[in-house]
């Protein structure tokens, strides 16, 4: 019995479908890019002024002295290899390739830029891109807005966030702000002098719209808290704001991740009609079909990884429709649409206590530092929820598998008029849970701060879709309505 986790088997179709080149041109590009997104890391930028700390950052998110003090390269892109190997741009446009790591070769050639490929395990989970511009407002905004598109996430690092970072960062895509941190470095400095408090809260003012989140961060004591034997002072680690940086980091990439899975899902199925002969080629012995059956609940939620290379874990296999003895004619599109909510609701819109699909939890440390660092591997065990916050959360749970069943009810009894009345109903449901959420909880959950500006930008969004009015943008609504209880299902079982 095949137990490929729902967002393998994704990638794993799609990766059929890019290559079987039956799809039309439009789609097949996006195809590609969902595929993109699927099989690379997610890509980090690290920006700020210059002298703001973002080599020592990328020395702290790798776990390991890639860059050490005092040295100055120039824009630099840092990714996964087998071996080392360094490419450098030269002033000319050509480029020379290196099988090595050598700072000092690297520096003799003076180049513009620098790729460097690592066998470092933090690698395989995110690439890491520091940009360098001389100390003047326009080139620092220039460099900004070409990183921004060629990152995922951004970490702007800042001593203070004056008023010309300020202004650098207001001209930034609105994309970019929405999975972007403010990095507050020199944290052990701001507390030795005293001024972390009132820094941090200045910050806090200028930045609290611009930004994801405001983390004030220790580098030097983040990457001191790892002992020689490979071992990490958790307390240091957490102190130094190392952990919150990486729990953080993680929330996104697996963020990212499920929501290229769920787009990727949505385009096969539209396209299921033009994609049945490579499903009959690809269709796996009938002794291993996984057969739909009810599974118990685990006493633990096993983890997706968000990124391309995903773990073995105890996912419970996706239901496997029997398959007709000749093709099946094309469905119409409002029943086509309930088939796949059902699909959705089936695997994922249940209670907590009888969920298939677990919530995704943190990756643990050594999965994005060191092969033997636990750095990142500081597990929430200074978030534990509010009572009154996770009551609220297990209310919300209820709330929204409940009226997944509602959903899939009314696509079946309205027919072709179904996609458009989900799409208003998903809006109501979505619109009510923001209130709740505003409502309940425990405000100093810093949890249930996340979850609220979740649900808020999925309000957003599904406004602006219910100007499409059509199948896959009713599903695409529901799905952010699905996003939402999977981050709370996190919360709680972390």
């Amino acid at each position: 019995m095949s137990n490929q986790s729902p967002g393998n088997r994704v990638q794993s179709e799609l990766e059929q479908a890019v290559a079987s080149g039956l799809l039309p041109d439009s789609v097949q590009q996006k195809a590609e890019h969902l595929l993109m997104r699927l099989q690379q890391p997610v890509r980090l930028a690290l920006l700020g002024m210059p002298g703001s700390g973002k080599s020592t950052l990328i020395n702290l998110l790798v776990g390991s002295d890639v860059i050490p003090d005092g040295v100055r390269l120039p824009t630099l892109q840092l990714i996964y290899g087998e071996t080392e190997k360094t490419t450098c741009t030269l002033p000319d446009g050509s480029k020379t390739v290196l099988d090595s790591v050598d700072l000092n070769e690297i520096a003799a050639l003076s180049p513009v830029f620098v790729e460097m490929q690592m066998p470092l395990p933090a690698l395989r989970k995110i690439s890491l891109l520091e940009v360098v511009a001389p100390n003047d407002p326009n080139a620092i905004h220039r460099a900004a807005q070409w990183a921004a598109k060629r990152s995922d996430v951004a970490l702007w690092c800042t001593r203070g966030f004056n008023e010309t970072e300020q202004r650098i960062w207001g001209t930034m895509p609105d994309l970019t702000k929405d999975h972007a941190f403010c990095m507050i470095t020199r944290a052990d400095y701001l507390k030795t002098e005293g001024l972390f408090e009132a820094t941090v809260g200045a910050v806090k003012l200028a930045a609290k719209d611009e930004f994801s989140e405001v983390l004030p961060i220790a580098t030097t004591q983040g990457i001191a808290a790892r002992r020689a034997d490979g071992t990490v002072d958790k307390a240091a680690m957490r102190d130094s704001g190392s952990s919150g940086l990486i729990s953080a980091v993680l929330k996104q990439v697996e963020r990212g991740r499920q929501s290229a899975v769920d787009m990727a899902d949505v385009l096969l199925h539209q396209h299921a009609d033009l994609l049945a002969s490579i499903d009959k080629r690809s269709a796996p012995p009938e002794d291993e079909v996984a057969v739909p059956e009810p599974v118990a609940p685990k006493s633990k939620a096993v983890q997706e990884l968000p990124v391309a290379e995903t773990p073995k874990d105890d996912a419970v296999p996706e239901p496997v429709p029997e398959e007709p003895a000749k093709p099946a004619a094309a469905k119409p599109a409002a029943q086509d649409a309930i088939s796949r909510l059902r699909a959705i609701a089936a695997r994922k819109n249940v209670s907590r206590d009888a969920a298939l699909d677990p919530a995704p939890t943190p990756a643990p440390a050594a999965e994005l530092t060191a092969e033997q660092t636990p750095a990142v591997a500081e597990d929430k065990e200074n978030d534990a929820l509010a009572p009154a916050t996770r009551e609220a959360y297990e209310h919300v749970i209820t709330y929204i598998a409940e009226r997944g069943a509602e959903l899939a009810a009314t696509l079946d009894e309205q027919g072709d008029g179904g996609p458009a009345e989900v799409m208003s109903m998903t809006s109501d449901h979505i619109q009510w849970l923001c209130d709740y959420l505003n409502e309940n909880g425990d405000v100093a959950d810093q949890s249930l701060q996340r979850v609220r500006e979740t649900a808020f930008d999925a309000a957003d969004m599904v406004q602006l879709m219910q100007m499409e009015k059509g199948d896959s943008a009713a599903l695409e609504a529901v799905s952010l309505m699905l996003q939402l209880k999977r981050e709370i299902q996190a919360d709680l079982a972390a």
